[in-house]
């Protein structure tokens, strides 16, 4: 997880006692690594949720639990909450936690997306209100635990995915080949029920089968997307869901808007002991 190098104990640092030796990437990886297709389902009817080493016990009023009878290393995510359920185990979170950071304790990849847009770039002055992220404006800056949101349009609800390792430059350019650009193939782990295309250098591990008459499994999963930069200054522009050849598959920012966002200086989890008693 990228956050300040500070020894403050306000901080979540490595060291922390609340907090993951591993980031919000890992713990997405590790959950990939140890469940089964059965138990890894899309959707958030009526809750997403991911069981981790153990199943939630049953509420004692009675209440919903989500995952509730699941085996352990179970989901139902979709792609923004699949980042979130990923952030709040690395980093000791409830609800409540995310709640204090994002005001909502759920966020949709449009609010992330929001969130995310008015934070300043890497390295830039901060921000009057904190927002707990920073904007990777170049490819080549971008890195593992990274996140990849695309904002919602008329006809698009949004996506969030989880920048898994560093870019690669796609050389030969597959298309579409625009003038003035590079490519560059991003690694990541998400939760959705479309595949990242296919291509067997870079393929999405939802997919079985062959190109023609395969077929696709919803879920978290990993693949890879792409992203193209201006080739002199490296600014990014826009993107591919996948890096298979296409004719017409690239948004720009006018028709799907997308940033890169970094987690920065968030805050240690809030107590979850009650209070002492009053003297």
């Amino acid at each position: 997880m990228a956050v300040a190098s500070l020894a403050a104990a306000s901080l979540i640092t490595l060291g922390s006692a609340s907090a993951s030796a591993k980031d919000h990437a890992d713990w997405a990886l590790e959950f990939l690594d140890k469940t089964v297709a059965d138990n890894n389902t899309w959707g958030n009817d009526p809750a997403c949720y991911i069981n981790w080493e153990r199943a939630p016990e049953a509420a004692e009023d009675g209440s919903f639990v989500p995952g509730e009878g699941m085996p352990a290393w179970s989901a139902m995510t979709k792609g923004a909450c699949f980042f979130t359920l990923t952030l709040q185990k690395s980093a000791g979170y409830t609800q409540d936690d995310i709640k204090r950071l994002w005001r909502k304790n759920s966020p949709t990849s449009d609010q992330y997306f929001d969130v995310i847009n008015a934070s300043p770039a890497v390295g830039a002055p901060p921000p009057g209100i904190e927002t707990y992220f920073r904007r990777v404006t170049r490819a080549i800056d971008v890195q593992k635990g990274d996140v990849l949101v695309v904002g919602a349009t008329a006809t698009y609800a949004g996506h969030t995915v989880v920048i898994t390792g560093t870019p690669t430059e796609i050389s030969p350019q597959i298309n579409p080949r625009y003038s003035g650009t590079k490519q560059y193939a991003v690694p990541i782990a998400d939760s959705t029920e479309t595949a990242h295309g296919c291509n067997e250098s870079y393929p999405d591990s939802r997919w079985s089968g062959p190109c023609t008459g395969g077929y696709m499994t919803a879920g978290a999963g990993t693949g890879y997307m792409r992203v193209y930069t201006d080739s002199l200054t490296g600014i990014l522009l826009g993107y591919t869901w996948s890096v298979t050849s296409s004719a017409t598959s690239y948004y720009s920012p006018s028709t799907r808007p997308f940033r890169i966002g970094r987690l920065f200086k968030l805050p240690a989890p809030l107590p979850t002991d009650p209070p002492p008693p009053p003297p």
